[in-house]
């Protein structure tokens, strides 16, 4: 589904990703992990189009889509839960949910869609005429991929969605990204916590100051030493 080759991209004068490869196929969950700045939200940042590679390849359901637009990304099926959440505070959780839906021309099925994100996200159902704003951000969190899944996407992108969330909202989200994937959508999970990030996924990445380190089968990847005393603290 996704092809990732030789990418580069800089900011200025500074080299942020250097020749970074990796791929999906339909139904993964691969997980990005490493450390603040190793250049995971780059990465997601350049697959949607918000950042411009420098040279390399993404092919995306076997086109190349480097030169697109990311409103056409997005209507391809390629969609970025942000990192921070990113959700529209004095806006209601409806009118969020429905901010995800912006682009999609089949209007008649856009309600069926919000009864399958409310019904998975219960709180949201309890609080669709509730500012965003005014939500903890655990809720908020689920409104981003509650409005991710909205866009209907083939490849949804999520971008640190633990950061600055408690233990027990964190073991929820894996709980749902597992949910998701049992459904068949195609995840790419970039995550400092990797024990959250290698329990949800079949394929793991190691990104470190811009480049792949390690790569394999998520589990397998979280038994070995390196990875154990980089991400597991052990």
């Amino acid at each position: 589904m996704l092809d990732v080759s030789n990418l580069n991209v800089s900011y200025g004068k500074q080299k942020v990703l250097r020749d970074v490869a990796f791929s999906l196929k339909g139904g993964e969950v691969v997980t990005l992990i490493g450390s603040n700045a190793a250049g995971k939200s780059t990465t997601l940042r350049t697959l949607v189009g918000l950042k411009k590679q420098a040279s390399g390849t993404i092919s995306f359901n076997g086109a190349d889509i480097g030169a697109m637009e990311t409103v056409d990304r997005v209507k391809a099926g390629l969609v970025l839960v942000p990192e921070g959440r990113q959700i529209f505070p004095r806006l209601t959780v409806n009118e969020n949910l429905l901010m995800g839906a912006y682009h999609r021309a089949d209007r008649d099925h856009v309600d069926d869609d919000l009864e399958r994100i409310f019904t998975m996200f219960p709180r949201l159902r309890e609080r669709r005429v509730q500012r965003a704003g005014s939500m903890s951000g655990g809720e908020q969190q689920m409104l981003a991929i509650g409005r991710g899944l909205m866009s209907r996407p083939k490849l949804m992108l999520l971008d640190e969605p633990t950061l600055g969330l408690a233990p027990i909202i964190i073991e929820e989200l894996g709980v749902i990204v597992r949910r998701l994937a049992a459904e068949g959508l195609t995840i790419l999970l970039a995550e400092q916590n990797a024990v959250m990030a290698l329990g949800c996924a079949d394929r793991a990445y190691v990104l470190k100051s811009g480049s792949i380190v390690a790569s394999g089968d998520a589990k397998e990847l979280s038994e070995t030493s390196e990875v154990k005393q980089m991400y597991l603290g052990a």
